[in-house]
């Protein structure tokens, strides 16, 4: 060393593809050899950038703006040398005041929890959340994993907690925003049914041409009459629905299934005596949006003779005396959902199955078979049908039954689940990534002032099918929670002395089974459709092997 600089020495040993360090002048024995996996760990790694885009509502103009984000992100995620992109997540038509049933921000929050996003990219902290409780705790919840929210319209970078109080404050001014909001909403409500304004909604029997409303629609106006006629005969609601089926009227939708609480809709309403009763429900709170019925929480307008009616006030009264008879009013329960839920389809009407308990026995029955066997003729399935034939098709899928080693199908299956996910984001950065080259061929062709129906042609069919694509995501999302059960179980089983017997076991529970298990379609009582977390689809038939 001299006047205090070491002297440095830089060689390469060819030998070994390494670098040494530098040397201190007369210590030489401080010298080693650096290999280059050593020298790329020192270089300083990209951010994983991931970017939330959010539209309240579905109209277009918002849609196109949700578009333009998604653009603006990915560029400006895909040239920045210093990140690498992690996805674009969103949401359409969602609400920022609660994360329920928000898949994108849902799916964001997973991936940052799974240690695969550093930094999120977020227009303003009312499109991240308008809840200050959910913006805070999951804030908290990112920093405490090491990742960092970035919101640009405010400034603020949650990696900085000089920037705690201004999140807080700015999170209780957009949820306060949307307080505002319904507040007013509320407010103009009341004033216009004060004034004896009614809201218009199409139903049976009423439709509005321009600015006129409420005009008779005579051939649906029949159908009206002839239910409250039925009902005064001595006819039941399920028995009026069932002959409507037979005869094949359509309800206001267009649709034949009729039921027998779409008869009692019609028999209690009061528009068709020609009165208007507003505000027969609420919204209970800002936040959860959820409608309630009003029963003295809030004021309600009855509007008399509004418009003309079309069964007279002598038959609707005495049809509300009939229909009031036993029918006190009970409060129901909280929907209960299990592992099935939603996830068995009929195959012949293309139905929801939905379990009910006959004689002890748990089965699972077409909804539109039981309004009447005119719109579906299959008859209930037996869940331990389901369980037996699920069970046994994922055994022939992954080839359980032959004699092996537990622990090697045990890996067989764990690498199924923990794949399923990175399929999933693969295929979504290809398809967005094919729809990003269809924008700018798109647009250059505009510039260009060529022919832009190839272009565009293109980009739409990428759009639809994103969209399709979207539903079958949505659903692989929602079964998180069972891979990652069944991933803990399988991970238990492998200290297990007898992991083929155990495993035999969880095959017999459908909570473990739902984990590779999306959909089923009972073509038949014995006969099933399983579609799987892969995308492929297996059949499968009680007593066959």
């Amino acid at each position: 060393m001299q006047n205090g600089v070491y002297s440095r020495a830089i060689r390469r040993d060819e030998s070994s593809r390494g670098y040494e360090m530098p040397v201190l002048a007369n210590h030489t024995s401080l010298a080693r050899t650096f290999t280059d996996a050593e020298i790329d760990a020192s270089k300083p790694k990209k951010l994983r950038v991931a970017a939330y885009c959010r539209v309240s509502t579905a109209d277009e103009m918002q849609q196109h703006s949700l578009e333009n984000q998604t653009i603006h992100y990915t560029n400006s995620i895909r040239t920045n040398p210093d990140y690498q992109f992690a996805g674009v997540f969103l949401d359409r038509g969602k609400t920022g005041t609660s994360t329920v049933n928000r898949y994108g921000f849902n799916k964001m929050i997973r991936h940052a929890l799974e240690g695969k996003i550093d930094l999120i990219l977020c227009k303003s902290v009312s499109r991240f959340s308008r809840n200050v409780v959910d913006t805070l705790n999951i804030v908290r919840l990112l920093k405490e994993n090491g990742v960092r929210v970035r919101f640009e319209k405010e400034g603020i970078d949650t990696g900085s907690m000089q920037n705690a109080f201004m999140l807080t404050l700015l999170s209780a001014v957009s949820e306060d925003e949307s307080r505002n909001i319904s507040e007013n909403l509320n407010w103009s409500l009341a004033k216009r049914f004060e004034r004896g304004e009614p809201i218009f909604v199409r139903m049976l029997g009423y439709t509005k041409k321009g600015r006129e409303k409420w005009i008779v629609v005579e051939e649906e106006a029949k159908i009206v009459r002839e239910a409250f006629e039925e009902c005064l005969k001595g006819s039941s609601a399920a028995k009026i629905a069932r002959m409507f089926i037979e005869k094949g009227y359509k309800k206001a939708n267009g649709r034949t299934d009729w039921s027998s609480l779409a008869v009692r809709d019609i028999l209690r309403n009061e528009r068709y005596v020609g009165d208007v009763l507003c505000q027969k429900t609420y919204t209970r709170d800002y936040l959860s949006h959820k409608r309630l019925p009003n029963e003295g929480q809030r004021s309600k307008y009855l509007l008399r003779n509004n418009h003309e009616a079309i069964v007279s006030r002598e038959v609707f009264e005495e049809v509300q005396r009939i229909v009031s008879i036993g029918s006190e009013k009970t409060k129901r329960g909280e929907k209960k959902t299990y592992p099935l839920s939603e996830r068995v389809i009929c195959g012949e009407c293309g139905g929801n199955l939905h379990r009910y308990i006959s004689r002890g026995v748990v089965r699972w029955r077409c909804d539109n078979r039981k309004k009447s066997r005119l719109l579906c003729e299959m008859s209930g399935v037996k869940e331990e049908d389901i369980v037996e034939l699920a069970s046994k098709a994922l055994c022939e899928k992954y080839q359980l039954n032959k004699n092996g080693n537990g622990t090697h199908m045990i890996i067989k299956l764990m690498k199924e689940l923990q794949s399923a996910a990175a399929s999933i984001d693969f295929e979504q950065s290809r398809l967005r990534l094919d729809l990003e080259r269809a924008l700018l061929e798109e647009s250059e062709a505009v510039l260009s002032l060529s022919d832009m129906s190839t272009p565009k042609e293109k980009r739409i069919a990428i759009e639809k099918m994103i969209s399709e694509k979207e539903k079958w995501w949505r659903l692989l999302e929602a079964d998180e929670l069972y891979r990652k059960e069944a991933i803990e179980i399988l991970e238990s089983l492998k200290s297990k002395s007898q992991p083929e017997k155990e495993l035999k076991e969880c095959l017999n529970d459908i909570r473990f089974l739902r984990a590779w298990v999306v959909r089923i379609k009972a073509i038949s009582p014995i006969l099933f459709s399983i579609e799987w977390v892969s995308g492929d689809k297996t059949q499968v038939r009680k007593g066959e092997n």
